[in-house]
């Protein structure tokens, strides 16, 4: 049902950006499309946003959690920093490997670190004292870097603003009882900010700190008053008491109107949010709202209703013309970006927000039962795959004799934990391995982790490829960097839970048997060089697909192909320099990058010929086993 409808991005699109301009040049038989092509900056991201490979909670602004560039799907643990912290995200990263991570211990502790590729910490902010510092509430956020490097975090009652280096640029005070930022986003007019759990929309100017929009609030809603029973959740110092109770309301869609993030066309500019419905009966509603900045203040293009509750985080489309998105019941629904209609809808698990790959295929997932994930078809919502993995589990765990009060089956499981990521080959997810329960009145399954993995899984079947034991539970987001690195945010829920509320109650066999650490951990490739070769390879695959669609006149696929051979080409030169292999960078390869980024970035023309040129100029690294070569 569409409630509203008005102020249509597409009568609002303005002037033709430069890149796509550039992009018409480098393309001449490009028609009007090319011309209208949005800003987009070399990591396939909104001009707005640094150029670097993570830069908000979902990596991008269209909330895909899809990063351009390939990785092997073999990697080890690297190090591990912030013991004793429950995380509920890894951090951004910016173009020079520097992860911004947040924690919420709360009082006399740093609640925003900057970490280094090699695991060190390069500056924090002051510890939190009192309100006016920044405080345990940016735990949830994840932060935001804008085209500058700048850095931006909200907590209960702020907005903060840092240079790269940990220099305070401003801080903002939020309005009194408009809530807290549930992640930040950067506008297409350049400003910072987003919607709070109130339902608050606010927005700043990113050199200065003032209101940039005339504060605008949601339509009233109402969600559920309470949410899962999770006794010892958090406890043992892993996460603030007061930032708790709230986070444990954005976690699980309760008590609050909002508990996502936004998601901001990277053409329309328009704002994509659920949100709490009015209650209707005995039954509550949500709603995907569909917001606008115009003149300095914010429109509703549309209300679609979808069911009860905050939802999920709503994705958009590769194509910028689908907004993905699931409410209470687990129903996934496609919505035109512009008017609202939903195109389909597909009953799935939904308790996960959509992610997405390179050709629109849409990933969810179910951290209570099986299948634990599953792949639709973004033209109806059809199911492509659907995967469990416990056999796994029971390669890795022993089955154990059932107790018929509390754990009706001893036999080992594997249950999805993280939000889903994706590299541009590869399925990345956190499971935990272990052995299901159900309390007295528990209306779900809950399950006592006794292994945590990273996994990676065929985007096209979703087999598993590989799996990484990391030290604690998974329940947040993995974040994907150079050099095939990836980082994985200990959120400490099931873990937690396990330990300190149930453990006393489960027999010894099925008890969690270490004690919940939290933290982050990164991790990075077993074999190095395999990595390099995997990029090298991905490049002269983008090429192939640039010189197929120019040959079919398929004007947009080329250049789409050609973005994304940009991207790669940017994190391999970056890779090179953070792996340091004996010989990798001596020489050929390395200046084989750079003339393929010159020849990309430079506006000039571009035929078949050129790009043949260019992927004939190629070499492997040279650590490469020439056994190995294509």
């Amino acid at each position: 049902m569409i409630e509203t409808a008005n102020n249509s991005p597409a009568s609002r699109r303005g002037r033709p950006s430069i890149v796509g301009v550039a992009v018409a040049a480098l393309f001449p038989c490009l028609g009007p499309a090319a011309v209208s092509a949005p800003a987009l900056n070399p990591m396939l991201l909104p001009a707005q946003y640094e150029a670097a490979p993570w830069v908000s909670v979902h990596r991008d602004s269209s909330n895909s959690d899809r990063a351009p560039f390939a990785t092997t799907g073999k990697v080890t643990v690297l190090w591990s920093a912030l013991d004793g912290a429950a995380l509920i995200n890894p951090g951004s990263i910016n173009d020079r490997g520097v992860l911004f991570v947040t924690s919420a211990r709360g009082r006399t502790f740093s609640n925003l670190h900057a970490i280094g590729p090699d695991g060190k910490i390069l500056w924090e902010a002051p510890p939190q004292r009192d309100r006016d510092g920044l405080d345990a509430f940016a735990g949830f956020n994840a932060p935001v870097l804008d085209h500058d490097g700048d850095v931006y975090i909200g907590d209960s009652n702020q907005l903060w603003a840092f240079h790269p280096d940990g220099r305070r640029k401003w801080v903002a005070r939020l309005p009194e009882g408009s809530g807290s930022f549930v992640y930040q986003v950067i506008s297409r007019q350049g400003y910072v900010g987003g919607i709070t759990t109130e339902g608050w929309v606010l927005f700043f100017d990113r050199t200065s700190g003032s209101p940039a929009v005339k504060p605008f609030r949601l339509p009233q809603g109402e969600a559920p008053a309470t949410g899962p029973h999770l006794p010892g959740l958090w406890q043992g110092g892993l996460v603030d008491h007061d930032a708790g109770k709230l986070f444990e309301k954005i976690a699980f869609g309760f008590g609050v109107q909002v508990a996502n993030a936004p998601a901001v066309h990277p053409t329309t500019g328009r704002i994509f949010i659920t949100a709490a419905g009015p209650k209707e009966g005995d039954r509550y509603s949500g709603r995907l709202y569909g917001l606008d900045i115009v003149d300095g203040e914010v429109k509703i293009g549309f209300s679609t209703r979808m069911d009860g509750g905050s939802g999920t985080s709503p994705s958009i489309s590769p194509d910028g013309r689908y907004v993905y998105c699931a409410g209470e019941d687990g129903v996934i629904l496609a919505i035109d970006a512009d008017s609202g209609a939903v195109r389909w809808s597909a009953q799935g698990e939904g308790l996960l927000s959509p992610s997405l790959a390179a050709d629109g295929t849409i990933l969810t997932g179910n951290i209570f039962g099986d299948p634990t994930v599953i792949a639709l078809n973004p033209r109806d919502g059809s199911q492509l795959w659907a995967r469990d993995y416990s056999d796994y589990a029971r390669t890795r765990l022993p089955e154990l004799a059932p107790e018929p009060s509390l754990a009706a089956s001893g036999k080992p499981v594997m249950r999805l934990m993280s939000v889903i990521s994706l590299s541009s080959n590869l399925v990345w997810a956190g499971f935990s391995l272990g052995y299901e329960f159900r309390p007295a009145g528990s209306a779900k399954p809950l399950i006592s982790p006794h292994k945590s993995v990273v996994c990676a899984l065929s985007i096209a079947t979703g087999e598993l490829q590989h799996c990484t034991d990391v030290r604690d539970t998974l329940e947040g987001i993995i974040s994907i960097g150079a050099g095939g690195r990836l980082y994985a945010s200990h959120t400490s829920i099931f873990s937690s839970t396990a330990y300190f509320g149930y453990r006393a109650l489960l027999p010894a066999r099925f008890r969690v048997p270490n004690r919940p650490v939290g933290g982050l951990t990164a991790l990075g490739p077993v074999a190095p060089c395999d990595q390099l070769g995997i990029e090298a390879d991905a490049i002269r695959r983008g090429h192939a697909r640039a010189i197929d669609a120019l040959k079919a006149g398929d004007d947009r696929g080329a250049r789409v192909a050609i973005d994304q051979v940009r991207a790669q080409l940017l994190i391999a030169r970056q890779s090179v320099e953070r792996l340091r292999l004996p010989g990798a960078a001596d020489g050929a390869y390395t200046a084989a990058l750079d003339t393929s980024l010159a020849a990309l970035g430079d506006g000039g023309p571009l035929s078949v010929e050129a790009i043949r040129s260019l992927d004939a100029d190629l070499p492997d690294p040279s650590c490469r086993p020439a056994a190995k070569r294509p």
